[in-house]
């Protein structure tokens, strides 16, 4: 198995020939063939949710593979949109809700929402990404780590962002050898405990998240040595879900009954 820093540096040196070759795949060919052919013919919330293989495709897209069941809440978030700070994508903590809710945006577009770049060819794009972390991640989860980290560090300002993103805090604590544990801490104790090791400007500025990177990779190989099961790393990259172990039921409650958000 050759290092993680080797395979990120393999698959991100000429990223778009590496995605190009994740197109190429007849699985992930088929769909986005599919989508392309049908996004714009759908025109309202309905029917969008109604058509499975395209509302799938979408989740996916945007990082809510995991709540593609969910469809029920989901319209709930579309049909409010963002414009009103009441919503329920803007009280969820998850910002991926209200990513989601501006690609398409029925509430404000209309039956042109799904005509639109966000829907359509930036829908894609961010497909083929996740599809090729995914597929890296079935390899060496610290690859896809990495990847994750590259792709979502500039969206990141404030060490409340690090700690409301799985991933991200994994990433964290692998690369400045923090102990798993000290998540159990209150709150203001990790925000400060990060704070000792990262500076949240730092992640504006891609040579220092490339530094961060190579720092994560020697880390990742001396914390993991072998090939461990995946499963609980796995989970990391479940971020659609707002509060872990929550139902969807009851994540629509609280967001009826707190005007304050999640």
């Amino acid at each position: 198995m050759i290092s993680t820093s080797t395979r990120y540096q393999l698959v991100t040196k000429d990223l778009a020939r590496t995605k190009s070759l994740i197109e190429k795949d007849p699985a992930t060919k088929r769909e986005i063939e599919y989508y392309q052919a049908n996004i714009k013919t759908i025109k309202t919330i309905e029917d969008f949710v109604k058509n499975d293989r395209i509302f799938k495709f979408a989740m996916k897209a945007y990082g809510l593979e995991d709540m593609g069941y969910a469809k029920g809440m989901m319209k709930k978030v579309l049909q409010e949109g963002v414009l009103n700070p009441l919503s329920m994508a803007n009280k969820m903590s998850n910002p991926l809700y209200k990513e989601f809710a501006k690609a398409f945006d029925f509430k404000v577009k209309g039956t042109s929402a799904t005509s639109a770049a966000s829907a359509t060819t930036e829908a894609v794009q961010k497909y083929v990404q996740i599809t090729l972390e995914k597929k890296e991640g079935e390899q060496n989860q610290g690859v896809q780590l990495a990847m994750y980290f590259k792709r979502k560090a500039s969206s990141v300002t404030t060490t409340m962002g690090l700690l409301a993103d799985k991933a991200l805090l994994k990433f964290v604590q692998t690369t400045f050898n923090i102990p798993q544990n000290a998540s159990k801490a209150d709150l203001d104790i990790q925000v400060r405990n990060l704070e000792k090791h990262i500076n949240i400007k730092d992640l504006q500025d891609p040579k220092k998240v490339d530094k961060l990177i190579q720092r994560f990779n020697a880390m990742w190989d001396v914390t993991n040595p072998s090939i461990a099961t995946t499963a609980p790393v796995l989970t990391l990259f479940d971020q659609s879900s707002p509060q872990q172990g929550f139902s969807v039921d009851l994540m629509m409650s609280i967001a009826k009954l707190r005007p304050g958000g999640f």
